[in-house]
């Protein structure tokens, strides 16, 4: 970790023209999957952020939405990005807010209700960015919705081969039963980690940043509604529907979400409990959480 900070250290100060031994430079995240880290540091009274990844895939993922984004208000500005000392990286713009997953509960619930109507909204925004025709960046790939869910499906279900949780072979089973009931709708420019733990909000809970792109693609857009359910801000149906409220704004709510809840529910119930693995003991138990009241419904 200590050679990884030096050699960020050393790439911030030849890109800024800065003494290195001058630069406070704070770890503030790394990826669970160990994909990336993330420091923050100021030149000035600037605030930078950046991010260094080991996937090239997702750092260039990241750069491409960055850039297609640029207009959102909340979307980071990028100051930089290249390789240097081996390091992939990206230096954007810091905004100012803490993550919502750990502000939320501040809030009356009047004021929750509209950070969640905002939401929506801003995800109306990402969604209604460019035209797609695959679900995919790569042109000539799978364009329709119940192959491309099937494919996926099945990448998900081969993690779980061994499980022996009875909740999880039960989900399993009703995927099969499910999908075909979805509508054949076009791709939209989908987030794919629109969770709390990557909005950012202020004090007065005005939001400031929506964070984390490196996953993005022309997919499904109810992928981001269901990454809303990776906590229980939607269980409650009130904020369902500010959130809903929020996204109506500019267009209709993703009609298969709304038909087949019950398929995505379980989808992103499996989905958690098999991506993570001791290190995201909380994620798995809302993803039995996901699966068991699917199956209740």
């Amino acid at each position: 970790m200590r050679d990884l900070t030096n050699k960020v250290k050393e790439l911030i100060s030849e890109i800024f023209q800065i003494d290195k031994e001058i630069l406070n430079l704070n770890f503030i995240d790394h990826s669970i999957l160990d994909r990336n880290y993330v420091y923050t540091f100021n030149i000035g009274l600037d605030d930078f952020i950046i991010k260094i990844s080991y996937s090239r895939e997702k750092w260039e993922n990241e750069i491409r939405v960055l850039k297609l984004l640029k207009d959102l208000y909340f979307v980071p500005n990028i100051i930089d990005e290249g390789i240097k000392y081996d390091l992939r990286y990206i230096i954007m713009e810091k905004f100012q807010g803490e993550t919502l997953i750990d502000e939320i509960d501040k809030f009356s619930k009047k004021k929750q209700l509209e950070m969640i109507e905002k939401l929506g909204e801003s995800l109306d925004l990402i969604h209604n960015t460019g035209e797609f025709n695959f679900f995919s960046w790569e042109e000539g790939k799978k364009a329709k919705l119940r192959e491309v869910r099937n494919y996926k499906d099945k990448n998900i279900i081969r993690k779980l081969q061994h499980c022996e949780n009875e909740l999880v072979k039960e989900g399993t089973k009703l995927l099969d039963k499910y999908r075909p009931k979805l509508i054949d709708t076009k791709p939209r420019l989908t987030h794919k980690d629109y969770s709390l733990r990557n909005i950012l909000v202020l004090e007065s809970g005005k939001l400031s940043g929506i964070l984390d792109y490196e996953h993005t693609e022309p997919e499904d857009p109810c992928l981001d509604i269901c990454s809303m359910y990776h906590t229980d801000i939607l269980d409650d149906e009130l904020f369902f529907e500010a959130f809903k409220l929020g996204y109506e704004k500019i267009v209709e709510f993703p009609i298969n979400f709304l038909l087949n809840k019950n398929y995505y529910m379980i989808n992103t119930g499996l989905y958690l409990y098999g991506r993570f693995s001791e290190k995201g003991l909380e994620a798995r138990d809302r993803g039995l959480d996901l699966i068991k009241n699917s199956l209740n419904d």
